[in-house]
């Protein structure tokens, strides 16, 4: 699930930045905090997998010039059918159905009404005078009150938080669907109508949906170098500095209340403290391999690339280091690498770790004690397990001998994908593994939490051009039934209701919710010497209760007498059955031994969708085209009219039945 913060016309980039740190330490162990900017809102089926739509600090009128409309409607209907918005500042401002803002103020005054309207009354402001764009001159520190029963009992009874501009809800006890959090405890003389205080922030229901309004700032954070550079002398930022400083855990305990009492799943809390979701540092990446020249071959390349006294070498987006395990006396250079790259805000320096080949035992890898998380030599045993029960003895199956672990690591995908020199090196068939991801990539605008209980990992896939009845775009739905396929045919595991969404998406059947995504796929292409060197990139959830639904807790459901699923049990299983199908492909092509299995699994046949690209034309969903892998729909209005769609200039919103233009 993903919760999307607004990022284009009228948003302030340093509201931006405060508000995506603030929900990543707060939500971002359950969910993506991704920036989007207008055509993802004009266009885009962002509605699936939104969890909470974020309109930050920032001018209210510019959101008006980029989102009135369809837009605006399109985020109404979203909130009014259960979804969550959050405004601050100027998102409060635009979702109020009035606005009266500086009233009086020649150049700066807007009296105006607003589409979205979840607040069903008027936003007033500024409640403090002195306001001034895109400046913290008229910024305060200011007190406001909370409301007693409605958050967290552990709470005090006012908190200071950072303000600029924001303003008031007017009269809001006149509106049933609106409940007053916090009001403001000290207005000042432009608040004179409100004799309970004028309302901070305001929690309204729309329809089945949510919307948190706040007019202040809780999400500044005191250490943020913008709030400081603008004067270090000033009394009034010292001011606002000291109180924040001391209310700095209160509003973190507040937002973290306020996100949970509108349905959010959040951070835990001990002690009276938030347990806020921190980014681990990336480890080392171990390179291992079922024999000795699974490791020494890619080494022998590393090394020749590197430079011979450091053993670093650059790559188009990272560095990186290769030492020998045993090589545990940290590199200087390297050390003072780490530094700087962090102090510079640099992707930080890439280790290859590699055991010594010479009197190493097979499999190539380290003890256990080194990758707690994932058990390596369980892993290829489970492998040759499963090799052993295919054709021939599986002597002749390759993928996923050789592997790239590392318990954090920003994204498997990107690390191949975006270093040409180091993807080079890289035999057909090596799998790159991480127990988490601190910054996952998905398809197109779409993206996945990548965090412990989760599957993730990028295999390398070499596909020769000269397989001219094998065309390379099918083979993101060859993996994709794989993956569900490796579950779903072993015995007792059968009634695992796991099903495939187009183009390459693996979604659940729940007994109680309905369907749910529990996993996605992306791949990435090259083009070198008659070679697609393909970075297939896979993330399912397979243990992890958050934030959808895992499918170790599906299992229980439909095959409650079996046991659950290790991760290195299912990814030898995918191994195996993915390499298994691309062979036939290869000797082949595309067919029927593939696609009535296909079609058993998808969830489209016979659909009726929307075709927004053309003039929103009703279509039934047919199949895959047997040629170039497109989507095939036939007219209902033009009988024996078909259209075939690419995966990957569409996008498919399943809820709503449309199929939609990647923009």
């Amino acid at each position: 699930m993903n919760i999307l913060v607004y990022s284009d016309l009228g948003a302030s980039p340093n509201s931006v930045k405060h508000t995506v740190n603030t929900l990543k330490t707060l939500l971002g162990h359950v969910y993506d905090i991704m920036e989007i900017d207008r055509t993802v809102l004009q266009s885009e089926p962002w509605e699936v997998g939104c969890a909470m739509l974020v309109m930050p600090g920032g001018r209210d009128m510019p959101y008006c010039e980029a989102l009135n409309g369809e837009p605006n409607a399109r985020i109404r209907r979203y909130v009014q059918s259960g979804g969550k918005y959050l405004g601050l500042c100027a998102g409060a401002y635009y979702a109020s159905t009035e606005i009266e803002f500086e009233k009086g103020r020649a150049v700066m005054e807007i009296i105006q009404d607003r589409e979205l309207g979840f607040y069903p009354g008027m936003s007033r402001g500024t409640v403090y005078p002195g306001f001034v764009y895109n400046s913290e001159n008229g910024a305060k520190s200011v007190a406001v009150k909370l409301e007693p029963g409605l958050l967290d009992p552990a709470l005090p009874v006012q908190i200071k938080m950072y303000y600029n501009g924001g303003g008031y809800f007017v009269h809001p006890e006149r509106y049933e669907n609106v409940t007053v959090l916090c009001r403001y405890r000290d207005p000042s003389e432009r608040c004179t109508d409100e004799p309970e205080g004028p309302a901070a922030v305001v929690h309204c229901k729309v329809g089945k949906g949510h919307a948190l309004l706040i007019g202040t700032h809780p999400e500044y954070d005191i250490s943020s170098e913008e709030l400081l550079s603008e004067d270090h002398k000033s009394t009034n930022l010292k001011t606002i500095i000291n109180d924040l400083i001391v209310s700095e855990v209160h509003r973190k305990q507040f937002l973290r209340a306020s996100f949970a009492r509108i349905g959010l799943s959040v951070v835990p809390i001990e002690d009276s403290i938030v347990k806020e979701n921190v980014v681990p540092e990336v480890t080392p990446l171990y390179l291992v391999g079922m024999t000795k020249g699974w490791v020494s071959r890619p080494v022998s390349q590393l090394l020749r690339m590197s430079d011979p006294a450091t053993r670093i070498f650059e790559d188009n987006q990272d560095l990186f280091y290769i030492r020998e395990l045993e090589d545990t006396k940290e590199n200087e250079q390297v050390k003072l690498l780490k530094l700087c790259r962090k102090r510079e805000d640099k992707s930080p320096v890439i280790e290859i770790v590699y055991q010594n080949t010479v009197d190493a035992k097979e499999p190539v890898c380290p003890s256990k004690s080194f990758t707690p998380y994932f058990d390596i030599e369980m892993y290829f045993h489970q492998l040759v397990k499963k090799r052993s029960m295919e054709w021939g003895g599986g002597s002749w199956l390759r993928f996923g001998s050789g592997m790239l672990y590392t318990e954090v690591i920003g994204s498997t995908q990107s690390v191949i994908d975006k270093n040409f020199k180091f993807s080079q090196v890289l035999p057909n068939g090596l799998v790159c593994l991480a127990t988490n991801q601190v910054a996952g990539r998905g398809r197109g605008r779409n993206s996945w939490v990548s965090q412990a209980g989760a599957l993730q990992f990028s295999l390398v896939v070499r596909h020769n051009v000269n397989v001219r009845h094998a065309p390379v775009v099918f083979i993101q739905y060859i993996i994709a039934l794989a993956v569900v396929e490796s579950i779903r045919e072993r015995p007792g595991y059968e009634n695992t209701p796991l099903r495939l969404k187009w183009p390459n998406d693996i979604y659940t059947e729940t007994k109680t919710d309905g369907l749910k995504k529990v996993g996605g796929l992306l791949i990435n292409s090259t083009f070198v010497d008659d070679e697609f060197v393909l970075v297939i990139g896979c993330g399912i959830n397979l243990s992890n209760p958050e934030p959808t639904v895992s499918i170790n807790d599906i299992i229980q459901q439909y095959c409650p007498l079996q046991d659950r699923l290790c991760s290195e049990d299912v990814l030898a299983g995918i191994m195996v059955k993915f390499e298994v199908y691309y062979n036939e492909f290869c000797e082949k092509g595309m067919g029927n031994w593939f696609l009535d299995k296909y079609y058993e699994r998808w969830l489209h046949s016979g659909s009726i969708v929307t075709l927004t690209t053309h003039d929103n034309e009703s279509v039934k969903i047919v199949g895959i085209t047997s040629d170039y892998g497109m989507l095939k729909v036939e007219s209902l209005d033009r009988r024996g009219k078909f259209y075939g769609l690419l995966p990957d200039g569409n996008s498919f919103d399943m809820m709503k039945g449309l199929l939609v233009q990647k923009k």
